[in-house]
């Protein structure tokens, strides 16, 4: 839907929206707010909204301020400052707050004394749920640095998904170039036939026998409309998912949509299909400021919400689910998230099995990755994102290196803390879209970084959910996305995904020059990565910055496969090599060599 669209982008452009309060200071309880103040909110909200150009607003007595600030004529934020100033300020122990965005809107409330009275009707102990701060990259330890490691190499291996997947997905996403539209000329609106367009490549016998079967229509395919029973809906000007379904079907694809936790809010006074119980009465009254509002998982209702929801969607045909802001995560979100979500996860989860019907769930995004959330994610869904979205927001290119750097340091990151857990891993890393199948001048890195992307896309077993315009595919993509190597390595990765082994250490730290093994298996096979990543252009978490060629050298202790030759086989071009102590690899800078592994 357009709201959900344009809000999302706010994720790339690292939206600051957050309120702060200030004047004076009560103990929350102490007193209650008049309803008299809190209508004077509401006809003033009422008021901006009708009139962008309207600055200031009071009520008659004096006794509540409230002033809008508009950037460029918006005051599209306006709906959600108010809201949090109030839960967060004025009834929480502040007398006044105000609320910016970096994109120059700015929100301000006062309260007088005569808005508070022991006999007021509205309590002022806060909202009851706790609001995810936007700047928090922290986020209350979600993502910690592993424990360096050396040694015995301990094999990673994985196990059946929540959902009985044994793979990550493969397949196509529109929201590479619904962020960046001028990449593709040809894609003029988000709609059937353009998704039609770039999904009828996949049915194509190159793309079928590597198993891309996936076609995810991004944010927008949705509105706010919602049918009797408070269920999100396709818009119909743009799509018949029903029939979408049909045709994906007909020629060998699967059908994926997204969603973000929560309800329209414009489903308030719908009743849930089989209960009598009113949507209103569910929820917690946080309004997202993405037109969702939170559910109250404690209630009676909620979970038979989703499960109608999942039941439609299934009968539309739907594949796969795209579950975006889930919160522990979500940092620099644009949104105003409750800090916890993670209810949101199992009530879909459990839709999906309560359908009968075999449905991905990737969670997104750069969720929470310590102790706590690691096995409840890997409990409930196939896959979560492991980094913020990789793409160009706005450019004419798809892909900057250093986010390509940032999204290999997080994997890392992930794959560690995998480890530690000492279980099989029963989920897959989304490391975002893979932008490998265009010419450089469209994807935004040279061809040697291409190379690199899809080594690292094809070692992490992440989801190969390409982002490129697949209408225009030159030859190396064809070849990085369809060819024999990479069906290869996929199929091995699956089972066995690849883990950081420092040169001259074994450890898992960042550094520029790095290798990573996946393997070995029973029969003796592995493969192994050897990078050079270039200068550390700042988020990629080793900050050196080494030039031109360097000499990638690595033991077979470092690996952790010492005690025996193993035969080394450069995966693209065939060259082999028996190896009993070392193995260099000279690297130009973005550069990286994937090996095979054998006896």
């Amino acid at each position: 839907m357009a709201l959900v669209l344009i809000v999302v982008l706010l994720m790339a452009l690292s939206a600051t929206a957050q309120w702060q309060c200030g004047g004076a200071t009560y103990p929350p309880g102490s007193v209650n707010f008049t309803t008299e103040c809190m209508q004077a909110a509401q006809n003033c909200i009422s008021q901006f909204a009708t009139n962008t150009s309207q600055e200031y607003c009071q009520d008659a007595a004096g006794n509540l301020y409230m002033q809008q600030e508009p950037f460029n004529g918006k005051n599209s934020d306006y709906t959600t400052a108010f809201q949090d100033i109030l839960d967060f300020c004025l009834l929480d122990g502040w007398t006044t707050g105000t609320w910016a965005t970096d994109d120059g809107q700015w929100f301000w409330m006062a309260a007088e004394s005569g808005c508070y009275s022991s006999t007021g009707a509205i309590p002022t102990k806060g909202p009851g749920f706790c609001v995810q701060v936007r700047t928090d990259t922290i986020i209350n330890g979600c993502y910690p640095q592993p424990s360096a490691n050396s040694g015995h190499l301990q094999i990673l291996k994985t196990g059946p998904t929540a959902n009985r997947f044994t793979g990550p997905a493969r397949g196509w996403n529109s929201w590479g170039i619904q962020a960046t539209p001028a990449t593709t000329p040809s894609w003029q609106i988000f709609n059937q036939s353009n998704v039609i367009k770039q999904c009828t490549v996949l049915a194509r016998p190159e793309f079928q026998q590597m198993g891309y079967d996936l076609c995810s229509l991004d944010a927008g395919w949705s509105t706010n409309d919602v049918d009797e029973y408070g269920r999100i809906q396709y818009n119909t000007a743009l799509f018949d998912l029903v029939e979408l379904g049909k045709y994906l079907h007909s020629i060998g694809l699967k059908m994926g949509v997204y969603v973000i936790p929560g309800v329209p809010c414009s489903a308030a006074n719908k009743t849930i299909k089989g209960t009598d119980i009113r949507i209103d009465d569910v929820l917690i009254g946080n309004n997202d400021g993405l037109a969702f509002c939170d559910w109250d998982f404690s209630k009676d209702g909620v979970q038979q919400w989703h499960n109608s929801l999942i039941e439609l969607w299934a009968s539309w045909g739907v594949d796969m689910i795209k579950l975006d802001f889930v919160t522990p995560g979500s940092p620099y979100n644009g949104a105003n998230l409750i800090c916890n979500n993670s209810a949101a996860v199992e009530a879909y989860h459990n839709a999906i099995e309560q359908s009968g019907r075999q449905i991905r769930l990737d969670l997104s995004w750069k969720l929470c990755r310590n102790e706590t959330y690691l096995p409840l994610w890997s409990r409930f869904a196939e896959s979560m994102r492991t980094d913020q979205d990789i793409d160009n927001y706005g450019q004419d290119t798809f892909v900057a290196w250093q986010e390509v750097q940032r999204a290999i340091d997080n994997y890392r990151q992930y794959i560690s803390l995998q480890k530690q857990r000492n279980v099989a891993i029963t989920m897959y890393p989304d490391m975002d879209n893979l932008f490998v199948g265009n010419s450089a001048n469209v994807t935004g890195v040279s061809d040697t970084q291409r190379i690199t992307v899809m080594n690292h896309w094809l070692g992490a077993a992440a989801n190969l959910i390409i982002g490129s315009d697949l209408t225009q595919l030159d030859a190396l993509g064809l070849q990085l996305l369809t060819s024999s190597q990479s069906a290869a390595v996929a199929s091995f990765s699956a089972q066995y995904p690849m883990q950081p082994r420092n040169p001259g250490s074994g450890n898992n730290l960042a550094q520029q020059l790095q290798a990573w093994i996946a393997g070995p298996s029973e029969a003796n096979e592995a493969y192994v990565i050897l990078a050079n990543y270039g200068p550390d252009e700042g988020a990629g978490g080793f900050g050196t910055s080494l030039t031109g060629v360097q000499a990638v050298t690595v033991s077979l202790s470092d690996l952790g496969i010492s005690g025996r030759n193993w035969k080394f086989t450069d995966a693209w071009n065939g060259n082999s090599t028996v190896v009993s102590g070392t193995f260099t690899a000279y690297l130009h800078e973005y550069g990286s060599q994937l090996l095979h592994l054998g006896a």
